[in-house]
């Protein structure tokens, strides 16, 4: 089996500028792009990377003086994607807003929570150190910005009407729409900020203290909630079955 990384180039010699742009970064990238591929499918258990190799390159880079290059490198090569999946679902069709922008969301996360890992000494050593920031949140933003604020206000009003009391039966399962926003705020809290009301019926705490006065009004509109969600389950039984393949998905992670 041919080696990932030469072991001269491995070694503890100097890595040069030419090391790291034909051996080093190409392999790092082939790694990110994979990731970026999401979960792969459940017939497939092994992991889509190597970790090992990918964590001693990058920690070699970063001990060789690379870490700058290596961060705009990395932060680049991600940008260019998720500019690249933001125009794909913008372009894609098809009705279900709320499904589409869940998946691309659940795959996002997966992606950084293989990626990061790997760059954990860049991260120490570079971006919080010397940018005062941290790698996660700047990979986060990147996909926010990219993906999610030209769509926000329209998502969450697709939120809003699926959430409505009057409308008709829900277009999207109601375990869909919870895990969209929980993800939504964990990728970006501000979101609550802009849209305090749809985050507050999924996350506690986003909303000030409720004074005494406010509590018949909460108390009103958390029932018509309800009614909304019973509605919605008589109405598409099939949603049964998702929601507790759902959930078991996510007892399981």
């Amino acid at each position: 089996m041919d080696e990932i990384f030469p072991q001269r180039a491995l070694a503890l010699g100097m890595m040069t500028h030419e090391d790291y742009s034909n051996t080093f970064w190409p392999k790092l990238c082939t790694a990110v792009d994979k990731l970026l591929e999401g979960p792969p499918p459940q017939e497939n258990s092994g992991p889509p990377i190597e970790f090992e190799p990918m964590y001693a390159a990058a920690y070699k880079c970063v001990c060789q003086q690379h870490s700058e290059t290596l961060y705009k490198d990395l932060t680049s090569h991600i940008h260019t994607h998720f500019h690249w999946l933001a125009t794909q679902l913008q372009n894609g069709g098809g009705d279900n807003l709320i499904d589409k922008y869940y998946h691309a969301v659940h795959r996002a996360m997966y992606s950084l929570d293989g990626i990061i890992p790997i760059f954990t000494y860049l991260n120490k050593v570079y971006v919080v150190s010397k940018l005062s920031s941290n790698l996660r949140t700047e990979l986060q933003m990147i996909f926010c910005t990219a993906v999610i604020d030209p769509v926000i206000d329209k998502l969450i009003a697709t939120v809003k009407e699926v959430n409505g009391t009057d409308m008709r039966p829900f277009s999207a399962a109601p375990h869909v729409v919870a895990s969209l926003i929980k993800n939504l705020y964990k990728l970006n809290p501000t979101y609550a900020h802009q849209y305090p009301q749809v985050f507050a019926s999924y996350i506690p705490c986003v909303l000030p203290a409720m004074r005494e006065q406010e509590l018949s009004n909460y108390i009103s509109e958390t029932q018509q909630l309800q009614a909304s969600l019973r509605q919605s389950w008589l109405c598409n039984p099939s949603i049964t079955q998702g929601t507790k393949r759902s959930l078991d998905d996510e007892g399981n992670t």
